[in-house]
């Protein structure tokens, strides 16, 4: 069980596009670096990347968009996962589940447009 979550996680990230400049795999969204140091954003398996995550979802999941109800729920457990995951400080876990969700709503936006 735990291979095919790891390679679920690992084909999601494949597919996921590069920024030149920005951490691989980075989902946050892109801020006007004012300085060249603010070109690499780095992420860590912390709480507070959990809660910037989540805020980050929480956030994508309000905004206006043509994602079937289906899929909204999905992420929308996949979040509740992952939330509950970073409480009990599994903290990488519950950063996956996350992510899983922004690239779910991700996949789902442009598959729509």
């Amino acid at each position: 069980m735990r291979t095919v979550f790891f390679l679920t996680v690992l084909l999601l990230l494949a597919q996921m596009p590069l920024r030149p400049g920005h951490a691989w795999g980075s989902l946050l969204p892109e801020e006007e670096p004012s300085t060249p140091a603010q070109d690499l954003v780095i992420t860590s398996d912390s709480q507070a990347y959990c809660a910037q995550l989540s805020e980050h979802l929480a956030e994508k999941m309000r905004m206006p968009h043509d994602v079937p109800v289906g899929a909204m729920d999905d992420a929308r457990h996949l979040q509740e996962e992952g939330q509950e995951l970073c409480q009990q400080n599994h903290i990488r876990a519950g950063i996956g589940r996350l992510r899983r969700a922004l690239v779910l709503l991700k996949n789902q936006e442009g598959s729509h447009q």
